[in-house]
């Protein structure tokens, strides 16, 4: 009887025992499961807060999780089973896959699809990641760059209306010279016209000195209208397309659209062009703009020179590109006067947007800042030297293009 006393309280403790482990594994299961949905609930709220798109792809490239940002930018739905395939083209997927096999990577610019088909420009960077168990994960972090573009887009804009205003701005300076230029036609086709007029007295005695006549002023009509339809093909904003353009060419359009106005300011020309005319890529009415306002500069530092000298020189130089550190073959165009000079003091400012030296009224200030933009756009660069009271030269550097050998 004591022996089964004894075996029932052992039974009993024993039994105690293990449902206390058996609450002490409940609760530690529980204490476990809070913890796991607490960092959860904390992973989710960070990555619902980031601004960037997160996701975590599989080995197989099937989208495991990602942000709230993620579905918000490309209009998916969150419960939406989707790989990487379905939110990005061939090419770019094929980049990415190849990215990623390399391991990690920086800034890869390309573009998302949302559901509506809409393109989402972004710049990713990529990870990889071996779990303990061996699973390969893979993590994205895509920054959207649309309202990076817009605002690219919007400058770019400013940047052509600033650089048409600084034409219009160059209008306004030729008047005087275009003023000059059309008068004397006009005179000579008045005086032509009343010679005719009286001729028509006596015709068949005048009729040679009646043709003659009509035939100046048919000619003097033409050339009239000739400077009428460069100066609207100046003014005009049409849009070009970067191509090869010829700079002895364009060099000499320029000075003869600019003649009226060297003939008024009593500015001789010398020009030392190349024999080989050097080719640019890059818009025609750009670099036009480039050099008139140089040249422009050049007449009005020359304004009270006894006797004014404009010298423009073309040549090939071998400069440092930029970006590769690499040794560039560039077409060197310089533009020199013998002006007033420019004093050392403002020499560093003359590039500086709303900044001149000229009375106030009389200009903007635009001129050379828009001329330095111009010419860093084609992939150039812009120096001056300045000598004041003697002369002063500016030169422009335009990577050099070279047509591509047809095959024998």
């Amino acid at each position: 009887m004591v022996e089964e006393n004894g075996e029932k309280r052992r039974d009993n403790l024993l039994i105690g025992i293990l449902e206390r482990q058996k609450k002490d594994l409940v609760v530690r299961f529980l204490k476990k499961h809070e913890e796991v949905e607490a960092n959860r609930s904390f992973i989710d709220k960070i990555m619902s807060n980031l601004s960037d798109l997160i996701i975590v792809l599989s080995a197989d490239l099937q989208i495991v999780q990602a942000s709230k940002e993620f579905f918000r930018v490309l209009e998916i739905p969150e419960e939406n089973s989707l790989s990487l395939s379905d939110i990005i083209g061939k090419e770019s997927l094929q980049l990415l896959s190849d990215k990623l096999a390399a391991g990690e990577f920086q800034d890869l610019e390309t573009t998302l699809i949302s559901r509506s088909g809409k393109p989402v420009p972004v710049i990713i960077k990529g990870t990889t990641y071996v779990t303990e168990s061996g699973r390969i994960l893979h993590m994205l972090v895509a920054s959207d760059r649309r309202d990076f573009y817009e605002v690219m887009g919007r400058m770019r804009e400013v940047q052509d209306q600033l650089i048409h205003s600084g034409r219009l701005a160059s209008l306004g300076e030729m008047a005087a010279g275009i003023g000059h230029e059309l008068t004397q036609p006009l005179n000579t086709v008045l005086l032509l016209a009343r010679n005719c007029i009286k001729a028509m007295d006596d015709p068949l005695q005048n009729q040679a000195m009646i043709k003659e006549n009509l035939v100046t002023i048919v000619e003097r009509v033409n050339h009239s209208s000739s400077i009428i339809r460069s100066l609207k093909g100046f003014a005009s904003k049409a849009k070009e397309e970067i191509i090869p353009v010829r700079i002895n060419v364009i060099i000499l359009d320029v000075l003869s659209f600019l003649d009226a106005q060297l003939l008024l300011s009593d500015v001789s020309v010398d020009l030392e062009l190349s024999e080989k005319d050097y080719m640019v890529l890059g818009h025609e009415v750009r670099i036009e703009q480039v050099l008139l306002n140089l040249i422009q500069n050049a007449i009005q530092a020359m304004a009270e020179t006894p006797k004014p000298v404009l010298r423009i020189t073309t040549f090939r130089h071998t400069g440092v590109d930029a970006e590769s550190l690499q040794p560039k073959p560039y077409v060197g165009i310089s533009v020199i006067d013998n002006g007033e000079g420019i004093a050392p003091e403002v020499q560093n400012k003359i590039f500086d947007p709303f900044y001149t030296t000229r009375e106030v009224g009389s200009g903007m200030g635009l001129g050379l800042s828009i001329v330095e933009r111009i010419v860093r756009g084609f992939g150039g660069h812009i120096k001056m030297s300045s000598m004041p009271r003697d002369s002063t030269t500016f030169t422009v550097y335009l990577p050099e293009h070279t047509e591509p050998k047809s095959p024998e």
